[in-house]
């Protein structure tokens, strides 16, 4: 199978609305009253066989699918974990496979000694670590579809790992090392620092306490990493620039770096402080959605993008869209279809490339012909007419139904699927 990069180099070289309907003429269109309903998909039919079952975790059967996301409900040795959409669940199994490593060096004698070390020293008042993770983890935002609508629902994101990042740093020299214990300690295993998994969270601030207070040697070596953590990071796309950031730099330098970018790329003020009070973005999601948006070099509108996603995320499932479909933009720009601008149709970007190309790049895990697929697709055309009807591309990271790539060929639409299908066969 091709890399998602190499499958994006291809299609964007000799993908255009001109050559893809050259020769046949296209079926026509189904009857436009008659849409699919959205199926409820089966995890064994859809999935490759190591994101089905672990040694410490077996992935429920039905899948339900909507708003552009497919919904994962994973037992496991520690709870039930929710998954919302195929890259939330690429680092959920990851973060399950990094639990069980880390449970297993809180029993080593080394860390015990640790901990009684620990406990002796002068900054034991300021041990903080999460005390009820629960055993459920789910987000509260109610999906991607908001981003095709003017307005979302305001239910907030609610997360542990928030109120670990602004306690753990910013509260004196101590918390600055134990945060900066914590960061490598999360480095080393391949996770997110700052992860909305409680679980994880309660784990990785243990292991902190022992390294930052009681001395403990924390070695990913001595304790070998396998099956899958290193995609608990990965799964979001996370560079080896935003990588970096995220292992050096502490929650409160982060927000200085993005909002030094964003306003460089022309975010106004008010909106540029809206984005980084979100609490839907942990500042990993912050500082990959700014990088993302960095590398759509020239292309102008950026700015419009951040005030969507900081308006209308309300949980990490709409973070993680805002972060992947960036970076499926970034992509198409430093491949063979540079863009000029972003243009908003409702809450939702949509690209004008140089050429006159109408670019739609989408984090969506599985897309059918319903009604709002009609709406948007009409929105579409109408900008590609106002564009001078140089043609449009669509490319989403997961599944299109065989009825969507009908109706989308019937209107000479390209429509490039698995783009970037992480967990599917």
């Amino acid at each position: 199978m091709k890399s998602a990069l190499s499958f994006w180099l291809s299609i964007l070289a000799g993908a255009s609305l001109s050559c893809f309907a050259q020769n046949e003429q296209p079926p026509a269109p189904a009857d436009q009253g008659s849409f699919e309903e959205l199926p409820e998909l089966k995890a064994s039919e859809i999935l490759k066989p190591e994101f089905l079952k672990g040694p410490h975790f077996t992935l429920r059967e039905e899948v339900p699918t909507a708003s552009g996301m497919n919904k994962f409900s994973i037992d496991s040795d520690y709870g039930v974990f929710e998954a919302r959409g195929n890259a939330m669940l690429m680092q959920r199994v990851g973060e399950i496979a990094a639990i069980t490593q880390l449970k297993d060096v809180s029993r080593t004698d080394q860390f015990q000694q640790s901990l009684v070390a620990a406990a002796k020293g002068p900054y034991n008042a300021a041990k903080n670590v999460v005390q009820d993770p629960g055993a459920a983890i789910s987000g509260a935002g109610q999906g991607i579809m908001k981003f095709m609508k003017r307005t979302g629902n305001t239910l907030k994101h609610v997360s542990n790992g928030t109120t670990e990042k602004s306690s753990s740093e910013g509260t004196g020299e101590s918390m600055i090392g134990y945060a900066r214990a914590k960061r490598q300690v999360a480095a080393r295993m391949g996770v997110d620092p700052y992860t909305t998994n409680a679980v994880l969270q309660k784990e990785l601030d243990g292991i902190a306490w022992a390294t930052w207070g009681g001395g403990f040697a924390f070695s990913a070596a001595t304790f070998p990493i396998g099956g899958g953590v290193g995609m608990a990071l990965t799964a979001t796309k996370v560079s080896n620039t935003v990588g970096q950031l995220i292992n050096e730099k502490t929650a409160t330098e982060l927000k200085a770096i993005n909002r030094s970018t964003l306003r460089a790329m022309g975010v106004s003020p008010s909106d540029t402080e809206k984005f980084l009070d979100n609490d839907a973005f942990t500042p990993t999601h912050q500082t990959a959605f700014t990088q993302n948006l960095k590398a759509l070099d020239g292309v102008e509108n950026r700015a419009a993008f951040v005030r969507s996603a900081a308006k209308n995320s309300n949980g990490e499932d709409d973070a993680l869209f805002c972060v992947l479909t960036a970076s499926l933009l970034g992509k198409i720009h430093t491949g063979e279809k540079p863009l000029a601008r972003i243009v908003m149709l409702g809450a939702f970007p949509v690209c004008v490339a140089k050429d006159g190309t109408v670019v739609v790049a989408l984090q969506w895990d599985y897309a059918a012909w319903t009604a709002g697929a009609a709406r948007f697709c009409e929105e579409v055309q109408r900008l590609d007419a106002e564009s001078g009807k140089k043609g449009i591309l669509i490319a989403i990271s997961g599944q299109a139904s065989p009825r969507l790539k009908q109706e989308l060929q019937a209107r000479r639409i390209a429509i490039n699927d698995r783009v970037n299908p992480g967990p599917l066969k």
